[in-house]
């Protein structure tokens, strides 16, 4: 069958579709569907209008962000290598995990800033006996240049 035809596009319905390809012989008249004899004997008494807009088609898709969302960014900015998640596994990824015990945390909480819950989280999670390796922070480029320019100078020096 086409593979680059969608039905997104809005050339025409599945019955004009399907029928194109069984004149273009992409698709054999005894691999029709089953609903196609049916749709041939009885077809629809009006046709459908494809330029239909739903009543809220102008309006932009709102933003929705959840607390969770927001915190999971932020362990994956702090934790970007917490390795791959096993669909065959039962349980919770890592990061589910991290975020169950931020919002128990919060619940207890509620009044810590986020650095703060983010890392008694952490410290929760160790005692559990889930390690998590932070990220290393980058240099400023103006801190890299200069233990550069001094590791060149003491290199020149020997």
């Amino acid at each position: 069958m086409s593979s680059f035809v969608t039905r997104s596009e809005r050339a025409g319905n599945i019955f004009f579709r399907i029928t194109a390809l069984i004149r273009s012989g992409q698709l054999q008249w005894a691999d029709r569907p089953a609903w196609y004899d049916v749709y041939v004997a009885h077809p629809p008494l009006t046709p459908h209008d494809w330029n239909v807009q739903l009543p809220k088609y102008n309006e932009p898709v709102k933003k929705i962000f959840y607390e969770e969302d927001i915190v999971r960014a932020q362990f994956y900015k702090n934790h970007r290598n917490v390795g791959h998640v096993s669909m065959d596994k039962e349980g919770d990824s890592i990061s589910q995990q991290f975020i169950n015990e931020y919002q128990a945390l919060s619940k207890e909480e509620p009044n810590l800033p986020m650095e703060e819950m983010f890392a008694k989280t952490e410290k929760r999670l160790e005692d559990v006996g889930l390690y998590l390796r932070r990220q290393p922070k980058k240099e400023s480029t103006e801190e890299t240049k200069k233990a550069s320019t001094e590791e060149s100078n003491t290199s020149g020096n020997q």
